[in-house]
């Protein structure tokens, strides 16, 4: 090895350009524990090293996580008696976890890579919510992909066919669940800086070698690929893709901005819970902010992953085309809907038809407040009796419109029907007066009316006398029952939905 080598693996080097990635992107913070993700392989060994290294200067507290996936007869066992002795001999806590993981990959239809991965991460939020529970401070998850990694991802996504997005690459951080950020402080030290790091230390760690089989599409490309664009087209290959990424994700960073400005002012929500934009926004946008808004909206719901071209390229034929009624069916039963000129995203409801009913007790309710819980909403319905000392001046006008979660009815009229009202869902027959109506509609007439989406109509709760609705809950009282100036009991009720 000659000088210049030396000088550029000094295990010094490595330790600084992880501590200034880790302060260039805000990686970590003084006060928190870090969960290390610790295979015994080099990365991950290199890794725990230098943030052991670290530790007092960036004030934080380590936490090892070691996953035994049972894949490797043997050798499996040592990689965990590896991990354990280090972790030891640091005093670095040590929490271990194993898997079948063929077992199930098989079970849920998935490849055996994938299944490692969900079991990796699941352990990682487990020992990071457990961490947060007992010691009440922030957690980061700390895993230990490095520039070949990088360029690794960024050329499969290019094989595969990807956008700029995907030419960003491995961030250096991000948020997975309300609790855990997952961080990459190794992302600018190569491989090589890693395994030279591992043996100036002395640290032997394991050698996986299924690595070093060409079987998987992303061994193919460490394998063959990458030694392949070095010696023939670019000796600096990794360098250059991960400055391709850097570049990519300036871009990106640029055109969510733009993303953000539009979600801001003007997506909104509507009173069925669906995330709603107007199709004229939408389609004055250029392709590349409409698309984008369109995956963060459906990020917002729960759908992250799998929107292809092909999805986006049918959302644009919907959007352009702006029919009532007319649905682009997403991945995950995730769905667009357009409806008088917005477009709503939701997710589609698989329940099946909700049967409930509760009875509310007139001759119960006083001015204490009392709990009904709605379990098969996950909701409960706060109810009172108040006398218009209690209330405004003008309770007679307050009526509930759209989104409103509390009503007030007259009581002195619910009792006179000598039966108590029931909260459930619809059945046939039933019918409402709607607030500042002469006549009366059916309840489906008047979820069509409304614009109720199908599937959702068997679990909007009712308050009901008999087959006479007097509240949607959250939507409309009957006029039947409002507020007079005579009236002298009045009921309060106030829903609580998704608690």
């Amino acid at each position: 090895m000659n000088q210049t080598q030396t000088i550029w693996y000094n295990p010094c080097m490595i330790k600084d350009k992880v501590k200034k990635t880790i302060i260039e992107n805000d990686l970590i913070a003084q006060g928190e524990h870090i969960v290390i993700g610790l295979s015994g392989g080099p990365d991950s060994v290199c890794l725990f090293h230098v943030l052991y290294n670290l530790k007092e200067e960036l004030g934080i507290e380590l936490h090892a996580v070691h996953i035994n996936h049972g894949l490797r007869q043997g050798a499996a066992d040592e990689d965990q008696q590896y991990v354990e002795a280090l972790c030891t001999e640091y005093n670095v806590p040590c929490n271990t976890f194993s898997f079948d993981v063929n077992r199930i990959a098989k079970e849920a239809g998935i490849s055996g890579e994938e299944a490692g991965r969900q079991v990796r991460y699941q352990s990682f939020y487990e020992v990071a919510e457990r961490i947060t529970a007992c010691k009440g401070h922030p957690v980061k998850i700390a895993v230990a992909q490095n520039m070949n990694d990088q360029a690794e991802t960024i050329l499969m996504r290019i094989i595969r066919g990807t956008g700029i997005d995907g030419i960003g690459g491995i961030e250096y951080s991000r948020k997975e669940k309300e609790s855990a950020v997952i961080i990459r402080p190794l992302l600018d030290v190569s491989r090589e800086e890693i395994e030279e790091y591992c043996n100036m230390h002395s640290l032997e760690p394991r050698i996986d070698l299924t690595n070093l089989e060409p079987i998987y599409t992303r061994n193919k490309i460490r394998l063959e690929l990458i030694p392949y664009l070095r010696d023939n087209f670019n000796t600096n290959i990794v360098a250059s893709i991960n400055r391709l990424s850097k570049i990519a994700r300036e871009d990106k960073d640029c055109l969510y901005k733009k993303v953000d400005e539009v979600m801001r002012q003007h997506v909104t929500v509507n009173k069925h819970d669906r995330i709603c934009i107007p199709l004229r926004i939408l389609n004055e946008e250029h392709p590349a902010i409409r698309h984008r808004v369109i995956m963060k909206i459906f990020e917002c719901i729960g759908l992250t992953k799998d929107i292809t071209a092909a999805h986006l390229q049918q959302a644009d034929k919907l959007i352009a085309e702006g029919r009532t009624s007319s649905v682009s069916n997403f991945t995950g039963e995730y769905v667009i809907e357009i409806s008088y000129g917005m477009a709503e995203f939701f997710k589609k409801i698989q329940n099946k038809k909700l049967d409930f009913e509760y009875e509310i007790k007139c001759d119960n309710i006083t001015e204490i407040t009392k709990i009904i819980e709605l379990f098969e909403l996950n909701a409960k319905i706060r109810v009172k009796k108040s006398s218009r000392k209690g209330l405004p001046g003008f309770i007679e006008n307050i009526s509930t419109g759209s989104k409103n979660n509390v009503c007030f009815l007259n009581l002195d009229k619910i009792v006179s029907g000598k039966s108590n009202p029931v909260i459930r869902t619809r059945r046939r027959g039933d019918y409402i007066r709607p607030l500042g109506m002469k006549g009366r509609k059916k309840i489906q007439d008047f979820f069509v009316d409304e614009k109720f989406a199908k599937e959702e109509r068997d679990r909007i709760p009712l308050l009901c006398l008999g087959s006479e609705v007097i509240w949607v809950l959250g939507f409309r009282i009957s006029e039947n029952y409002k507020i007079e100036k005579d009236t002298e009991q009045i009921i309060v009720l106030e829903y609580l939905p998704k608690i």
